[in-house]
């Protein structure tokens, strides 16, 4: 028996050109968009400045020194997902043969690959294809079969225009899996649980908020927009809805926040977060997001990309993270 392996993407793998700079061979590959039930994303992961490597072992770290005022800054905070009941997460799926999950095994070091049970992966359909509104946005376990027992309207709306023959039996085999409930009849019984299928999610081994040492670089945030955006307005949105941890408020005493502002000591542009305390005294806190478009600390950002559109995806993260926005500061 031949498994198959798919990787679910729910980061910067969404992302084409990311993904090829680790598999050359998948740049003609089709990602389907998915949604995963029952994985929530968080920016929870933490990546050490000397972690960074390529997927032949190259050195990818952030280069910057001292003199442009990272000093403090000991890594960074990518994206992360916890298994959590209610939870859901949009993302690409992608068909991966053995040497290219070896090499996505390299890229994310500090994850372990775990598997997604099938009955949890619904492809992804944008809103103006949900008949005027009749669907929810997202899919529920009780709406995913018929009446009749047979393939839920959703279901049948996604297989529409699969693009990968691999990913089309993964839709299809998953919502047989929802089916079998409700009916004996179906692509995989209960003794064979499909398993010459894998679908993959990389899981942090540690599971901690962006801070001060570790921040969320815009750089990394806009190649996920990019791949998102890639896709459709409808999907770049539902990844902003899904996705949690964009402010880490620290102490109760330190959630007063005030004002985030910028000031020059000792001749070196450093960002400076103003709190109010209990006492009422103003002192200098951490931050969690910085915008770094122009000097990447992300090691496979595009800065030109960023410049380009960066209006354009702050615009976007506007509609549905304002507060955590307006709080991101730029580099120290």
């Amino acid at each position: 028996m031949i498994m198959k392996h798919f990787v679910f993407g729910y980061g910067s793998l969404i992302c084409p050109q990311s993904r090829v700079i680790t598999a050359p061979t998948l740049e003609d590959a089709i990602a389907e968009p998915v949604v995963i039930q029952k994985i929530e994303r968080t920016w929870s992961a933490r990546i050490m400045k000397k972690q960074a490597r390529s997927s032949t072992g190259e050195d990818l770290s952030d280069s910057s020194s001292a003199p442009n005022g990272r000093e403090h800054i000991h890594g960074w905070t990518p994206m992360g997902v916890r298994f959590r009941p209610g939870a859901k997460c949009n993302g690409v799926l992608i068909h991966v043969d053995e040497e290219e999950l070896g090499r996505f095994d390299v890229r994310e070091a500090g994850y372990v690959r775990q598997t997604i049970e099938l009955a949890d992966i619904h492809r992804h359909v944008d809103s103006d294809k949900l008949i005027d509104g009749s669907l929810p946005f997202w899919p529920t376990s009780q709406m995913e079969v018929d009446n009749d027992g047979g393939s839920s309207t959703r279901d049948q709306l996604a297989l529409e225009d699969v693009g990968c023959s691999e990913c089309r039996l993964v839709f299809e085999k998953a919502s047989a899996k929802r089916r079998q409930a409700s009916s004996t009849s179906s692509l995989c019984d209960s003794t064979q649980e499909c398993d010459d299928i894998a679908v993959w999610v990389y899981v942090q081994s540690e599971d901690l908020p962006a801070e001060r040492s570790f921040p969320i670089p815009q750089s990394y945030v806009d190649i996920i927009m990019r791949g998102c955006l890639s896709i459709s307005h409808d999907f770049a949105r539902r990844f902003l809805e899904s996705t949690h941890g964009w402010w880490h408020d620290g102490p109760e005493d330190e959630k007063d926040l005030e004002t985030v502002t910028s000031q020059k000591l000792k001749d070196k542009p450093k960002a400076v977060m103003i709190s109010s305390t209990k006492e009422g005294q103003r002192t200098e806190k951490h931050y969690t997001w910085i915008n770094d478009r122009r000097d990447p600390m992300y090691v496979r950002a595009d800065s030109e990309y960023s410049l380009a559109n960066g209006d354009k995806i702050d615009e976007l993260i506007k509609e549905h993270h304002p507060h955590a926005l307006q709080r991101r500061v730029m580099p120290m």
